[in-house]
């Protein structure tokens, strides 16, 4: 593991579009702990790439859900540019979906009597993933076929092996590395870590970004159609893993078109209280009920039980989950 300190700073403003949810858009309690960032109330952690270059972020909330600004202070080593700060700037502004014109799905989720206040609730909050293209990709071949808990342990093995641990702000914040990095790591060093089988798809998707199979600015850019297309191309990614990265990494909010075995549970407990409702009605309501902002909507209400999780003990949930 390499370690780098930053002792340099820089600041800038954003001004999200109105209404916003600081907290809801930083702070996933459905993501995996992992050592990748941090947050606590109106204030959040992170390192972000640019190009090959590593920065450390602290994000704080200086505005209102109406008036909006969020303050980006910048941690890094030697030099930074205008243009340095510019990228990270559009950046964020990508990555947390900061500049949404929500005013059509918020119009739908007031008709809404049953969950309109969740909706309220979370008024402004973004779908959002602080993570570039190849690093969501790795975590989704971690969380394949495993518990919450046996994914933190894998992640935590990879990061203390092959991660970077920037210090900077008082925080110690990981980051996972550049894919050509793990092209002399063999397959058996990656088993030796206990990720199993999974140690073939790390190898070879990583392979795949080394060779710029995908470029991940143009697929941000691309329809729906052509965006799936591009992202199957890539070594294990298949239907339900393309559908997860077109709502994260391309924001498109009508994605609610596979359901997991584990996801059919909660959702028959959020959407019906049952245990147990067929996937193919769950997904036909939603869509029904939501349109173009099936997965957006059901983003909402799926965040929100687990920010109640964080304050009561849920055990339904906790049995689904098994952290």
């Amino acid at each position: 593991m390499k370690s780098q300190f930053f002792k340099n700073e820089k600041e800038f403003f954003i001004f999200p579009s109105s209404p916003f949810h600081f907290d809801g858009t930083f702070h996933k309690p459905s993501h995996f702990p992992d050592k990748l960032d941090d947050w606590e109330s109106g204030k959040y952690w992170q390192a972000i790439r640019i190009d090959e270059r590593l920065f450390g972020l602290k994000i704080e909330n200086k505005g209102q859900p109406k008036n909006p600004k969020i303050k980006i202070s910048i941690f890094y080593n030697n030099n930074i540019s205008d243009e340095d700060i510019e990228n990270i700037k559009q950046e964020l502004i990508w990555r947390f979906d900061l500049n949404a014109d929500l005013k059509e799905f918020n119009a739908i989720a007031k008709k809404d009597k049953r969950f309109y206040p969740i909706f309220k609730k979370w008024l402004g909050m973004r779908n959002s993933s602080a993570h570039n293209l190849y690093e969501l990709l790795i975590i989704s071949v971690l969380l394949q076929n495993a518990t919450v808990r046996r994914t933190v342990q894998m992640m935590d093995l990879l990061l203390d092996n092959y991660g970077v641990k920037l210090k900077f702000d008082d925080k110690e914040i990981f980051v996972i590395w550049l894919p050509k990095e793990l092209e002399k790591v063999t397959e058996q060093n990656l088993r030796d870590l206990k990720v199993g089988y999974r140690a073939k798809f790390i190898k070879r998707l990583s392979k795949d970004f080394t060779e710029h199979k995908i470029d991940e600015n143009k697929l941000r850019m691309l329809d729906q159609e052509n965006a799936k297309k591009a992202l199957m191309k890539l070594y294990g990614v298949g239907p339900e893993t393309a559908r997860i990265l077109l709502f994260e990494v391309c924001h498109q909010y009508n994605t609610f078109d596979h359901i997991a075995s584990w996801q059919q549970k909660i959702y028959s407990r959020l959407f019906y209280k049952k245990s147990l409702v067929p996937a193919n009605k769950i997904r036909n309501d939603i869509k029904k009920r939501y349109g173009k902002y099936s997965m957006l909507a059901v983003h909402y209400i799926w965040e929100d039980i687990f920010w109640k999780r964080k304050n009561e003990h849920i055990p339904w949930l906790e049995k689904e989950i098994r952290l």
